[in-house]
């Protein structure tokens, strides 16, 4: 597979590629010469592209960049709480485990002594 063309925009009329890094440091503004667009990459990751744009270089894509940070974000915050969610229903039940366990010990040695 061919190497793709790609240009960093570095700066622009607009400030974009600035303003980029409002919302993440690690955004990196590049033109694909291959497929006549706009892509967004995390500065470390080149290979992977965060967003596509194409069409004029302006302030949407500042927006698009927010709405699809935010909602990775939260994505993120929901696995998290989900993991954690999980984590504690286990150790919920080993301790219902645990106290079964000794509740039949304290029977039995109760009910084996009258």
């Amino acid at each position: 597979m061919r190497k793709e063309r790609l240009v960093e925009i570095r700066s622009d009329v607009f400030d974009i590629a600035d303003r980029m890094k409002e919302v993440d440091e690690r955004y990196l503004l590049f033109y694909n010469l291959d497929k006549a667009r706009f892509e967004v990459r995390l500065k470390g990751r080149e290979e992977e592209i965060a967003v596509t744009w194409q069409g004029a270089l302006d302030a949407r894509l500042l927006t698009k960049l927010r709405e699809t940070h935010v909602r990775r974000r939260d994505e993120l915050i929901k696995e998290i709480e989900r993991s954690e969610a999980m984590a504690q229903a286990k150790e919920d039940a080993a301790r219902r485990e645990k106290i079964g366990v000794k509740s039949e010990e304290f029977m039995r040695a109760n009910w084996k002594s009258r």
